[in-house]
């Protein structure tokens, strides 16, 4: 078989572009070879192919939604990214350059949105550019601990291992936020089914909708069907338009002012139940996002920074902003998160015998299994004692409605 010229752009162990030509009769020895020789190909083409199509320049109304609209909304769901990460390391693992791989997962990506990216992507990888550039191009999309877990690894040649590890990361923040949409749906459902019962009326006269729609079935009232629906769908509406609105005011005070959403969170963890359970999904998330990160070869003050972000939870990045400066100055990492009273003696215990044992980052994540399990326990406890009282104190209101109507009726009946 004849020979062919191939174009190349690889890293070396140390993280440095070389580009070249190598001689080979198909391109999977031309990538053996280069394999052999240390390198991670980014980049194989026949020397006699075109090199594709040129970077496309962005838009007036790219560049809009881009900086207006997608920091909102992304456009690109967790669970696609998940897929997204596995695909590409399982396209790397088996041998495809990574530029080969881009282009194989943007002909099976039906978003639109990540499909722009991983033709920018393609683009820039064919230039000799990095993956995590075009990532920090799009912010919005890729998240700070993603960014850093993939520019760590690019430098330490690692990039296969982590995509993967960022696959399980997401997998399981994906399987954590379906937990919760999962343990409050009961108490919504109630909630929303009290609306219905209660509606309008039972702020405005004192007897609740669906009492009056029984006594005006029976002819007691004028009081039909149509009007119990304008009554409940206005409550509803009301109270669904009120939720946005204010949701929409405490996320831009909470993103402008750090100590107004440090004092919504004490607020929050001072309620029975609540509390404890939304702070154990925030350290939750948070032993996840750093053991991620610290076992992708990231620093340790890098990942501790990035993982803060990751859980949520001002109150602990507050912390985790304080332990760094002690880590700094050379302490440990958990007599550092100790000082600081923001974490649990579970959590400090195992962090501790991660740093005795130099397991740090597989200790970290099994305590966060840990207290996944007890958040996911407790959440599923106080959901079902909420909705139980809930509807018990519907029924209380409108039992005394209903009696309180007949007694009222009764007594005008005989006068």
């Amino acid at each position: 078989m004849a020979m062919q010229e191939f174009v190349y752009h690889a890293r070396d162990p140390a993280g440095a572009l070389v580009q070249g030509r190598i001689a080979a009769q198909n391109s999977a020895l031309a990538l053996a070879r280069l394999r052999s020789q240390g390198l991670i190909v980014e980049y194989l083409r026949p020397a006699s192919s075109p090199e594709g199509e040129p970077a496309e320049k962005t838009a007036v109304t790219d560049t809009l939604l881009r900086e207006a609209v997608f920091p909102v909304a992304s456009g690109v769901t967790l669970a696609e990214l998940a897929t997204f990460y596995r695909q590409l390391a399982t396209l790397i693992g088996a041998g495809m350059p990574l530029y080969q791989a881009l282009v194989s997962l943007e002909s099976q990506t039906r978003n639109g949105r990540l499909k722009t990216v991983l033709r920018e992507a393609q683009n820039h990888v064919m230039q000799g550019g990095r993956l995590s550039d075009v990532m920090e191009r799009h912010r919005y999309l890729f998240g700070e601990l993603q960014r850093d877990m993939v520019r760590a690894s690019e430098h330490a040649g690692t990039l296969e291992e982590t995509l993967s590890r960022l696959a399980d990361y997401l997998e399981r923040e994906l399987q954590i936020r379906r937990t919760i949409s999962r343990l409050t749906l009961y108490p919504k459902i109630v909630l929303l089914s009290a609306l219905f019962i209660l509606g309008k009326s039972f702020f405005s006269d004192g007897m609740p909708a669906f009492s009056k729609l029984i006594v005006g079935s029976m002819g007691r009232v004028s009081y039909t069907g149509i009007d119990y629906l304008k009554d409940t769908l206005l409550v509803l509406a009301t109270l669904l338009l009120g939720y946005a609105l204010v949701n929409a005011v405490l996320r831009t005070l909470f993103h402008r002012s750090p100590s107004a959403r440090e004092s919504y969170e004490r607020l929050k963890a001072s309620l029975p139940g609540i509390g404890g359970v939304s702070r154990a999904f925030a350290l939750t998330r948070f032993g996840r996002a750093f053991s991620a990160m610290y076992s992708a070869g990231v620093p340790l003050t890098t990942a501790l920074a990035a993982a803060s972000t990751a859980s949520g939870s001002a109150t602990i990045a507050k912390a985790i902003r304080t332990a760094l400066e002690r880590v700094e100055r050379g302490d440990s990492l958990s007599s550092a998160l100790a000082a600081t009273g923001a974490f649990q003696p579970l959590f400090l215990d195992m962090l501790r015998t991660g740093e005795q044992t130099g397991n740090l980052d597989a200790m970290v994540d099994r305590v966060a299994d840990h207290l996944e399990a007890e958040a996911e326990t407790r959440a599923y406890q106080y959901s079902h004692i909420f909705a139980t009282g809930v509807y018990l104190l519907v029924a209380a209101l409108v039992g005394f409605a209903v009696v309180s109507f007949y007694m009222s009726y009764g007594s005008s009946f005989g006068g």
